[in-house]
């Protein structure tokens, strides 16, 4: 990855992710993903403050000693 000349923009797919796509590339790409993004919106707008998750993550697996389970 190579770093960003002086007074040159900032590309975030360059200069982040390293990633060299090409302006018509990122056109396809932006067009191939622009309904899931639109589907993204509706649910970041849900109001899900009542409502319990389907899955609770655990990070012990399920497992726990004797000692610490109370």
């Amino acid at each position: 990855m190579t770093a960003p000349k002086a007074g040159a923009s900032l590309n975030p797919y360059r200069d982040v992710l390293g990633l060299e796509v090409t302006p018509e590339r990122l056109e396809e790409n932006l067009a191939a993903f622009s309904d899931i993004l639109v589907e993204l919106r509706k649910l970041r707008n849900l109001n899900l403050t009542d409502v319990h998750p389907a899955v609770v993550f655990d990070p012990t697996g399920g497992t726990c000693d004797e000692e610490t389970e109370r």
